[in-house]
């Protein structure tokens, strides 16, 4: 399960660093509100990469739970928006809030899911 963790934060992160550019670009907020992003698919990249070459799975299990927060606090912020009516605006203009937010929660139940397969024990 490991392996599936680590296969999965290769894929999450390298999709997470693209949508993240593709979301904001030509219309970028201030650095603190997305660089967290870049944070969270790097250490997803590296610590998936790390588990497979060198069988340690901390710094995977660290960038997930990692992610896990941004996720969280990313859907209940967009399903808050949702829920009083505001809608944002981005750059791309092709991906509407409600369509946003249900990607969001996909992600996080994938991030939670992975989280959990990342801290099961190591069998020889």
């Amino acid at each position: 399960m490991i392996r599936n963790s680590a296969f999965l934060a290769l894929g999450f992160g390298l999709f997470l660093a693209i949508a993240e550019i593709v979301r904001n670009w030509g219309n970028w907020q201030p650095w603190p509100f997305w660089i967290v992003d870049f944070v969270a698919a790097g250490s997803l990249i590296w610590g998936g990469l790390r588990t497979l070459t060198q069988g340690s799975s901390r710094l995977l299990s660290a960038a997930w739970g990692f992610t896990v927060g941004i996720f969280w606090m990313s859907f209940f912020s967009h399903t808050e928006a949702l829920n009083s009516g505001t809608e944002r605006t981005y750059a791309s203009g092709s991906v509407n809030e409600g369509v946003l937010t249900l990607i969001i929660g996909i992600m996080l139940l994938a991030a939670i899911a992975a989280l959990f397969m990342s801290l099961t024990r190591r069998t020889i």
